[in-house]
């Protein structure tokens, strides 16, 4: 069997890492520019191999130690998006106010809203079947979501993803410049990727090995010291610690819980996504087009529809974490 070149392996990591990055950081406006050094290069420096470190991570734990199921995906992004906590200290701090409300020093809405929702299907999910379907061979990650990468279903993602962008951008050519510049990184990786035919290989096959698995994971753990050197200030006292470990460990205990038991089922054959440039280029357009729509109408109605949105995905982190658990306990 063909083996992919370590180069190979390489540029796949830091697209992987990219698409990561895009759907986490460009759709909510936290970070415009990650991949240019547009408003500084914090995005090339720390941003983008943070997103990259982890996502890579928990994808090798995933497909490593478990299969693709929902359960799998959607708990490996929940801790993924712990980072919050002990990197930038936002699960204490809230959005630049003290939280709303709180729990042991914890903030309630950002931990349903970034562990329970925005990290597992933005950071992580979307991702990885991005990047399973379009740069592999193998689309084991959409078995239990099918539903949700028909054509319709992605055109619907498209515009809540605008809708949500328009949020936090200042102007529309600032809307326009986001989605267009980071979108055409994002096509261009994919047509030099699929023009070299390197999608013949499988997931597993470009995923980390065991060594590699191991630096890193290494290199995460040195983002963790130097994000957390900066963000120390944030930091609460013992029982937000306490409360914080309390979930990490719950969240281990429950991953640890799903890997175990997608092992033990065999994934169900599933025929690979053909992708199309024709559908690509249609969701890019939809995305653009609504940030760009609504950043000209968002003006003084920004506060309130960000209130909207973040108690909605409060509301569906809950309730994902929630289908999680019965996925988990029902099949086992």
């Amino acid at each position: 069997m063909e083996n992919p070149a370590f180069k190979t392996k390489l540029l796949f990591w830091l697209m992987l890492g990219i698409f990561s990055t895009f759907f986490a950081e460009v759709i909510s406006g936290s970070t415009p520019f990650p991949f240019l050094p547009i408003n500084g290069v914090w995005g090339i420096l720390m941003v983008t191999p943070l997103y990259t470190t982890h996502i890579l991570v928990f994808a090798y734990l995933v497909y490593r130690c478990g299969k693709p199921r929902f359960h799998t995906l959607y708990l490996a992004g929940a801790l993924f998006g712990m980072y919050e906590a002990y990197a930038t200290g936002v699960l204490w701090a809230g959005w630049g106010d003290p939280p709303p409300i709180l729990l042991f020093e914890v903030g309630v809405i950002e931990t349903l809203v970034l562990v329970a929702f925005w990290h597992p299907v933005f950071a992580f999910i979307l991702p990885v079947i991005l990047g399973e379907t379009v740069l592999t061979r193998d689309a084991g990650s959409t078995i239990d979501v099918a539903r949700l990468t028909t054509r319709k279903s992605l055109i619907m993602l498209a515009v809540a993803a605008g809708v949500f962008q328009s949020i936090n951008m200042g102007s529309v050519e600032m809307a326009l410049s986001v989605g267009g510049v980071n979108l055409t990184i994002v096509a261009a990786l994919i047509l030099f990727w699929r023009k070299r035919g390197l999608n013949r290989f499988s997931m597993q096959q470009l995923l980390p090995n065991k060594t590699q698995f191991r630096w890193i994971l290494g290199v995460m753990i040195s983002q963790y010291l130097f994000l957390g050197m900066l963000s120390a200030g944030k930091y609460p006292d013992m029982a937000g610690h306490i409360a914080v470990l309390a979930l990490y460990i719950l969240l281990t205990i429950l991953f640890i819980k799903s890997l175990k038991i997608s092992r033990r089922a065999p994934l169900p054959t599933i025929l690979p996504h053909v992708f199309r440039w024709r559908s690509f280029l249609l969701i890019a357009s939809v995305f653009v087009s609504t940030s760009v729509l609504l950043s000209t109408y968002i003006g003084a109605l920004q506060p309130f529809a960000s209130i909207t949105v973040l108690l909605s995905y409060a509301v569906m982190g809950f309730g994902l974490f929630a289908l999680t658990l019965r996925h988990l306990f029902q099949r086992s």
